[in-house]
């Protein structure tokens, strides 16, 4: 019996776990299975030549939000040309009531629900006996559960060398938010350290470029996740980065501790915050003291040694235009590496969306099932937050402006102001929602930033060093250095200008200006807590990389 099983990822460099999860369950069980692994940016003739090239006997799909309308038509053309392929399909989009139905009147023969190391190896074994099955299929107490099962085969550990892997110690989450699908399942697992480990250690072997625990709250059980903390410390020469989703208010001493002595680089954290608004964080069940957690992440960015990315939804009951604004500058004022502003997604079986009605929500009837409206923002108000969050992403997460946005946001009310007011400037220039490249990128935020009032020297100083720090260059375009034809801002040093003549030799002067690039101009000067620009010196390492940033090393003074 010829079985595939056919997995598209949301992006190439994402190798998602599940279906080596399955593949393994399948051949502890004796079963042998094809994986097949595409991303959604493959072509669909070659994910569909590749499926029907294998002439399948038994077809599996694992379907999630980014693909399950590509996997409904799959799974219908292949009804149509090979109608005795028995289809079964697993995966998140199909645990809701009714999902079977949905599934089945585009040919699906069966619908596995939850988890499916157990289920899948039972389901092929009797239909290889060619027993009567239930289109719903749930296991049978005869096949032998086999505790762990480690998804890092050969065949997948040959497959992630430069990209992103996926890791989980603890399956579920003890939480109940009413927008996740966590909330559906109950209780919560941890998997043995050892098994951990094991897998950690092949990761790493694998020349794995990022290992992100997929774990909803990593760092809940204290024990847990310190030993797992402590453990990948001894991978600091290793050129991986390990990610985890932690509850920033749950943080203790002990957390805070050995975070604060992790190395450069090594670790990544995701702090969901999502809202600050209390009534709108009891009306999806979120447990948080906002405060504390705000207070932790403000602490861990002030080490320098972790990169952090915060999140924050827009779309929940009872925030309004104003109440989001106030979450918006309460998150952004923390300094985050990157703030994701996501929109709530009304997932088929959350609780949320059976709350629909309730809150008035208008939603996407199709994946990803995205928020339009609701009775505290209209529809206009909702496109709008998305101007915002395409000039978040486009000029503060990419990490190129960092100066000149700390210096640019003191022309406006709120950081919120600031990127209501950059996202409707690029949209009557009808930039916004448009690809640009990075040069480009400069000299629009520079056309802003002097039409809201920028002091030009300074600002020509800022977007030249963010320039030569995030682009790790020793050149800087002619255009951005004399945006009005005058050197009065910023002057590019030569090896001479520098008093210490021995630093100089001893690099080389040729060496220098591949490696360095000197400038005079309006440096950032940290004062306590404020930031003054006064006219200094300033040196750009492009070979001293911040791991944690990506940006070139700066020395002003």
């Amino acid at each position: 019996m010829k079985t595939i099983l056919v997995a598209i990822n949301a992006k190439y460099e994402h190798e998602g776990l599940a279906a080596w999860y399955l593949k393994a369950a399948c051949l502890n069980n004796g079963v042998d299975i094809t994986v097949l692994q595409y991303s959604i940016n493959d072509s669909n003739q070659k994910i569909w030549s590749g499926i029907i090239d294998e002439e399948p006997d038994v077809a599996c799909f694992s379907c999630y939000i980014w693909n399950r309308i590509l996997v409904q038509n799959l799974i219908s053309d292949l009804k149509k040309v090979r109608p005795e392929t028995v289809v079964v399909v697993g995966g998140p989009e199909v645990c809701y009531e009714g999902a079977e139905d949905d599934f089945k009147s585009y040919g699906a023969d069966y619908v596995i629900k939850g988890e499916g190391e157990n289920q899948l190896p039972g389901l092929l074994l009797k239909l290889k006996d060619q027993e009567n099955i239930e289109t719903v299929y749930r296991p049978s107490e005869d096949l032998e559960d086999k505790g762990y099962v480690s998804p890092f085969i050969p065949e997948y550990l040959d497959r992630i060398n430069g990209r992103i892997s996926y890791i989980e110690s603890s399956r579920g989450c003890p939480y109940n938010c009413s927008y996740c699908l966590s909330s559906i399942s109950r209780g919560l697992e941890y998997f043995p350290l050892e098994e951990i480990f094991g897998g950690i250690n092949a990761l790493v072997d694998a020349g794995a470029k990022v290992i992100k625990f997929i774990d909803r709250s990593f760092n809940v059980n204290n024990r847990h996740s310190l030993e797992i903390w402590k453990y990948i410390k001894r991978f600091s020469k290793e050129n991986v980065t390990f990610h985890f989703e932690i509850n920033p208010d749950r943080l203790n001493d002990e957390q805070m501790k050995i975070l604060y002595e992790m190395p450069n680089g090594l670790i990544q954290i995701e702090a969901g915050i999502q809202s600050t608004n209390p009534e709108t964080l009891k009306a999806v069940s979120r447990v948080m003291d906002v405060d504390l957690a705000l207070e932790n992440i403000r602490k861990i960015m002030s080490w320098g040694n972790i990169h952090v990315h915060a999140d924050l939804i827009a779309g929940l009951p009872y925030e309004d235009m104003d109440s989001f604004k106030k979450s918006f500058n309460a998150i952004y004022s923390v300094k985050a590496h990157h703030l994701q502003l996501g929109f709530l997604k009304l997932l088929q079986g959350t609780r949320i969306r059976d709350e629909a009605e309730k809150h008035h929500y208008q939603y996407r009837s199709y994946p990803p099932y995205e928020v339009l409206s609701n009775r505290y923002m209209s529809p206009k108000e909702i496109m709008m937050l998305k101007g915002i969050e395409e000039a978040l992403d486009r000029f503060c997460n990419s990490g190129r402006l960092n100066f000149t946005l700390d210096y640019v946001q003191t022309l406006f009310p709120s950081a919120f102001d600031l990127y209501h007011d950059l996202s409707l400037w690029l949209k009557e220039r009808k930039w916004l929602f448009m690809p640009f490249s990075a040069i480009r990128l400069y000299e629009l935020f520079r056309d802003f930033s002097l039409e809201a009032g920028a002091d030009p020297e300074i600002l020509e100083s800022l977007l030249c060093l963010d320039y030569v720090c995030s682009l790790k260059t020793t050149a800087i375009p002619e255009a951005l250095l004399n945006p009005n034809g005058s050197k009065a801002g910023l002057v590019a040093l030569e090896p001479g200008d520098f008093a210490d003549r021995e630093w100089i030799d001893s690099v080389g002067r040729n060496q220098f200006r591949r490696r360095f690039i000197g400038l005079e101009g309006y440096c950032p000067v940290i004062n306590g807590l404020n930031i003054e620009y006064k006219r200094s010196r300033a040196v750009v390492d492009t070979k001293d990389v911040d791991p944690v940033t990506g940006r070139a090393g700066l020395t002003v003074g």
